[in-house]
């Protein structure tokens, strides 16, 4: 292959992606202007509504300082490039379409784990300080704890699913049981001792 015929191939590879990038480039603003105008929008009606003062007693409850308007336009945000982005792929590149639909189905899972792990963490502590338990307590919750995120963080990994499957019912298994000998010496332990 001689110079020309590269520079040749070259410019019908460009000549041919053309089109495609200025169709993106058209999506992309078309999405951009779209995410502005919710986001003005979907503020005033949040400052209308005053979505602040209906969630304070449940921040108030949890302990926790988030402004519920970001993380509400935060996930509007969200859906919003992710309509772009599978809008993009299926006019501009149809090829990409199933590699964009397996990197989105794994990033969702890992997601919801950290979601669920988190939801798990403040849950537990907020339980912890609200009922004054003793540090025995304590340890049994976090020992619980770690089990159900260790069950968590086997969805998201790369084992057959046999494996999964085997190691998720064993874990269940284990901290039902546990849960169970707990529960049975912390309400009936008085009864035993006499």
């Amino acid at each position: 292959m001689n110079i020309e015929e590269a520079v040749v191939r070259a410019l019908k590879d460009v000549e041919y992606l053309i089109p495609k990038l200025i169709v993106s480039l058209i999506l992309v603003c078309i999405f951009f202007v779209i995410a502005v105008i919710l986001n003005r929008v979907l503020s005033k009606v949040f400052k209308i509504v005053r979505i602040e003062e209906l969630f304070k007693p449940l921040k108030r409850y949890l302990g926790i300082t988030i402004s519920f308007t970001s993380l509400i336009l935060g996930i509007v945000n969200v859906a919003i490039a992710l309509t772009a982005l599978y809008s993009i792929s299926s006019v501009a590149f149809p090829e990409w379409v199933n590699t964009i639909n397996a990197i989105l189905d794994y990033f969702g899972r890992v997601v919801s784990v950290v979601f669920l792990i988190a939801v798990v963490f403040v849950a537990v502590s907020r339980i912890a300080e609200k009922i004054a338990v003793e540090e025995k307590m304590k340890s049994f919750m976090t020992l619980i704890m770690l089990f159900i995120v260790i069950v968590l963080l086997i969805d998201v990994t790369n084992l057959s699913h046999e494996i999964k499957s085997a190691l998720a019912w064993g874990l269940s298994i284990g901290i039902g049981i546990s849960m169970g000998v707990f529960s049975a010496w912390f309400f009936f332990h008085d009864l035993v001792r006499r």
